[in-house]
């Protein structure tokens, strides 16, 4: 720069090649690189090599080689890495110059610029957008908030009504439940407890029992497909069901073949089963003259038989479909004989499908050890039972309904009277 010393003159030329990233080409007349220098990385041309072809090597000069005039000026070019330099191009004799200055900073401060100025455009436009929407809205909500309080006093009473009503339901399905069953035997006491805890307010499991003739007596334990409403009215059709056939005139040969007693209600079920809802069962018969227990098992869990010596087996005969599936299905039954010391519990799987934390099933293994070895007999048992799947569960909310039923010939040296129960 005239009228500056020298030694200024050279800080200002360093000062410039520092701050701009100065860097060169020099391209000679068949475009093949003859030399570079100045900040190179600062472009991405660290790695050029001289002999080589230029636009292989420098793809922003393409369109500029060879120059049409000289000197020539592109400005604010973009190169690797978001870079941007001005581009000084100068022919020499045979031969391109080629001048970089970093304008990077310029660039980026003027997009800036636009950008913001851009953005108040755009927030001045919104605001004013948004203060019409504001007093639209806020109008509309004040009437929103007088229907929604409206509608929420509403769906409050219907939903106080809705419980009052899935508690009556709820009382209605546990007063089905009989009462415990205690009679005298030759040698022993013969006892059946029932039990059941529905899931939700109301639930799919049936358990009942009643006696035909004077010595044929009946155990039903069954379990509807889902849970709730729609479970709990299968699962009064089906008790209905069973009811009805133990009071036709010749109930006592259908239920001491007990597959003639399914085959009916399962017809009856699937006759008019338009939301294909099935009910697994077992169904028993257990001659109190005779010791003879005779069993249906209708997709239902197996019963477990704890013998007087301690020992526990399932009763596992398949005897068909759940009820309701099909029309003509058809059954088979299984017998086993009770001695003295015996019990018969039959649960559903809301029992063994029960599930801890870790999704772990309760399982028959559970089962088959409490009763191998508890010493409780009857209600006692099935209350152990049911707390034992409770403390199992940890806590967590029951996941499907739970019944059992206990059917247990105990010993007695007494000579008990017999109690008559109304079913």
């Amino acid at each position: 720069m005239d009228g500056l010393p020298a030694s200024l003159a050279d800080r200002l030329q360093a000062l410039a090649y520092e701050e701009r990233a100065v860097a060169f080409l020099h391209i000679d007349a068949d475009l093949r690189l003859l030399g570079a220098g100045g900040n190179l990385d600062n472009y991405g041309l660290g790695s050029v090599r001289c002999g080589e072809p230029a636009l292989e090597q420098a793809y922003f000069l393409d369109g500029l080689l060879p120059l049409s005039h000289s000197p020539f000026f592109v400005p604010a070019v973009e190169l690797v890495a978001g870079r941007a330099a001005d581009v000084h191009l100068y022919r020499e004799s045979d031969a391109t110059w080629v001048l970089l200055l970093d304008v990077t900073a310029e660039r980026n401060a003027a997009q800036r610029m636009q950008q913001k100025a851009y953005d108040m455009t755009l927030l001045e436009e919104r605001e004013a957008q948004l203060n019409r929407r504001l007093e639209a809205t806020n109008a509309a909500l004040l009437e929103t908030q007088r229907d929604l309080e409206i509608a929420r006093d509403a769906i409050q009473e219907e939903l106080r009504r809705k419980q009052l009503e899935l508690t009556e339901a709820r009382t209605l399905q546990l007063s089905l439940l009989p009462p415990p069953h205690r009679v005298a035997m030759n040698d022993c006491r013969l006892s059946i407890e029932t039990i059941l805890e529905p899931a939700k307010e109301v639930g799919g499991d049936l358990a009942d029992y009643f006696c035909i003739d004077d010595d044929l007596l009946v155990l039903v334990l069954g379990d509807v497909s889902g849970k709730g409403a729609g479970a709990a009215l299968m699962m009064a059709r089906t008790h209905a069901s069973f009811r009805g056939l133990s009071a036709r005139p010749d109930a006592a040969g259908l239920f001491r073949s007990p597959e003639k007693a399914v085959e009916l209600v399962n017809a009856a079920l699937a006759a008019t089963n338009a939301s294909c809802t099935f009910v697994t069962l077992l169904l028993a018969a257990f001659d109190r003259k005779t010791r003879r227990l005779t069993y249906v098992r209708a997709g239902h869990v197996p019963p477990f038989l704890r013998r007087g010596n301690g020992t526990v087996e399932k009763l596992a005969a398949a005897g068909g479909l759940p009820l309701g599936l099909m029309e003509d299905a058809a059954y088979k039954s299984a017998a086993a004989e009770l001695g003295p010391g015996d019990g018969l519990l039959i649960i559903t799987d809301g029992i063994t499908e029960a599930t801890d934390l870790k999704m772990e099933l309760f399982g028959d293994g559970r089962v088959t050890e409490f009763l191998s070895t508890s010493t409780a007999q009857g209600e006692a048992l099935l209350h152990d039972l049911f707390a034992r799947v409770r403390v199992f569960e940890a806590g967590s909310p029951p996941a499907d309904d739970k019944a059992a039923i206990l059917l247990e010939l105990q010993m007695s040296h007494e000579t008990c009277a017999s109690a008559s129960i109304n079913v």
